[in-house]
């Protein structure tokens, strides 16, 4: 874990400053903490990643509260940022009440991702709905956070049990898989991930997980989970048009070997 003062001090992205202040003046849903993690408190950055921020509150947002937020956050985010440089952010937002006691699926209140901006751009609104990858990122959260606003979220919040980290990773499989096409090195990369957590309990950073991985791959699946690698990194040009037939290989050989890992009993 960093501190804030480190965040502070090592001049972090504005729109995280900003969505502070943003929250500290609005208080949308009664506001209980407001934590930074991934890649960016753990260290791992790449030039494409994602800045995850999520948010605690009392209760469910309003329409308007929604709104609001969904516009400052669309001048940040991405490609379209309007504020430059703009950095992917994915936003999560979470009710207490809903995760306290803990209970599978988990409930998630708001989400704001790159992927969503389209539906944003034209008028929509995200909503409350059950998100199995919420017991995904609050294990994340457990070992790697940054206090932006409010105490310690291990004290807010109950540990997810390990056989609902299972079942998330298998529920969250299919739509992760429709998803290839498109988005052929996130979709490599977070397989080989859940793979890494099934096999180990841990959490990582995905090119950490997919080198961990890589050697058990054989030569055909090996050379696109490279290419994932290498794209992740900023260390070359990820071309999937010519590859899709290496990617839907390489994305089966890691779900079946997901399938294999199996659940907990009474799953």
């Amino acid at each position: 874990m960093r501190s804030l003062s480190s965040h502070r001090a090592d001049a972090g992205p504005p729109p995280i400053d900003r969505l502070s202040d943003l929250l500290a003046r609005e208080d949308p849903g009664g506001v209980l903490g407001l934590y930074l993690l991934g890649s960016w408190v753990s260290g791992g950055l790449r030039p494409d990643s994602d800045i995850d921020l999520l948010i605690i509150t009392r209760r469910s947002l309003s329409l308007a509260e929604r709104q609001r937020l969904v516009a400052f956050l669309l001048q940040f985010s991405g490609r379209r940022a309007t504020v430059t440089p703009g950095r992917p952010l994915e936003v999560t937002s979470i009710v207490l009440d809903d995760v306290v006691p803990w209970v599978y699926p988990p409930v998630c209140d708001f989400v704001y991702g790159e992927w969503l901006q389209d539906k944003f751009v034209e008028g929509g609104t995200p909503g409350r709905q059950t998100n199995p990858d919420l017991a995904v990122l609050l294990t994340t959260l457990r070992q790697h956070w940054e206090v932006l606003q409010g105490p310690d979220p291990n004290d807010l919040l109950d540990a997810v049990p390990p056989q609902d980290l299972h079942r998330a990773m298998h529920d969250s499989l299919p739509p992760l898989l429709d998803d290839l096409v498109g988005d052929e090195r996130n979709v490599l990369l977070t397989l080989a991930r859940m793979v890494f957590t099934l096999e180990t309990g841990q959490i990582v950073s995905k090119d950490e997980a997919a080198a961990q991985v890589l050697d058990s791959l054989h030569s055909a699946c090996r050379s696109g989970m490279e290419l994932a690698i290498g794209g992740y990194l900023g260390e070359v040009h990820d071309d999937w048009s010519k590859r899709q037939v290496e990617a839907r290989e390489t994305a089966r050989h890691l779900a079946r070997r997901i399938g294999r890992l199996g659940t907990f009993p009474g799953q």
